[in-house]
């Protein structure tokens, strides 16, 4: 068994448990928001295409960059299942090195904290800069792990996934604390069977880096981003005030 991010199973995971179509706070959100920008958008780590494909029904110029080629398999699939033909990267928004530059660039659902450790972190923005257009803008979410504070190096088991092919997925997980580097990481097991035979498996590590609110703040102005805006839970205007709360953060390129 090879540990690894995203592979198969991982991503049938999520394709199950987060599918295109569904209602989720941040698609609205993100319409509301790109659509006053308008331009190039590029959304990195774009995954199965989950925020990206409504980005394009509505007609916004958007591309995509991911470091798995399982889950761009899956975004290209279901984009040209709803006759969508996006401009697709697959690498790390760390190292991003793509043609041009963008009015916009855009990571949702806390996946800017899988770049797994503040080096990579502050990469991703510096790379973001060189990117951007002038006052370009960005917008990253983050959370604090704080179910997983309380729960460090306890073996849970997720609700078992039923697939397609009437097989079923279980899943695995126990978490360990960096408590000084804020870096939760997470070990996932996950076993496919069906007809009560395993079929397949895999060992997915997830290193989570988290920042305090004021510490992601004084990053992004260190990498000289200006017009820092902060709400909590994809509503404009409504701050945070639990720990809890999605930390949806925007800010210009100077």
């Amino acid at each position: 068994m090879t540990l690894i991010t995203y592979r198969n199973l991982c991503t049938e995971v999520y394709e199950l448990t987060k599918p295109v179509g569904e209602e989720y706070p941040d698609v609205p959100y993100f319409i509301q928001q790109l659509s006053k920008i308008g331009g190039r958008i590029l959304e990195g780590m774009v995954g199965t295409g989950r925020l990206l494909i409504p980005l394009l029904e509505t007609g916004l110029n958007v591309e995509g960059i991911d470091t798995s080629p399982t889950m761009l398999a899956a975004c290209k699939q279901n984009c040209a299942a709803r006759g969508l033909n996006p401009v697709l990267y697959e690498g790390s928004i760390e190292n991003l090195n793509v043609p041009g530059k963008f009015s916009a660039i855009v990571v949702t659902f806390g996946s800017f904290m899988l770049l797994g450790n503040r080096t990579a972190a502050i990469a991703a923005l510096q790379a973001f800069a060189k990117h951007l257009e002038p006052d370009g803008r960005i917008f990253i979410d983050l959370t604090l792990p704080v179910g997983s504070f309380k729960t460090e190096s306890t073996v849970k088991q997720r609700e078992p996934v039923r697939c397609l092919d009437d097989s079923i997925i279980v899943m695995q997980t126990s978490s360990r604390i960096d408590w000084i580097e804020q870096i939760e990481h997470t070990l996932i097991r996950y076993e496919k069977w069906k007809g009560g035979k395993l079929i397949d498996t895999e060992l997915q590590h997830l290193p989570l880096h988290w920042f305090g609110r004021e510490e992601f703040v004084m990053c992004l102005r260190e990498q000289g981003y200006t017009d820092v805006a902060l709400c909590a839970n994809y509503r404009d205007g409504l701050q945070p005030t639990l720990s809890d709360d999605q930390l949806c953060f925007s800010a210009t390129l100077a």
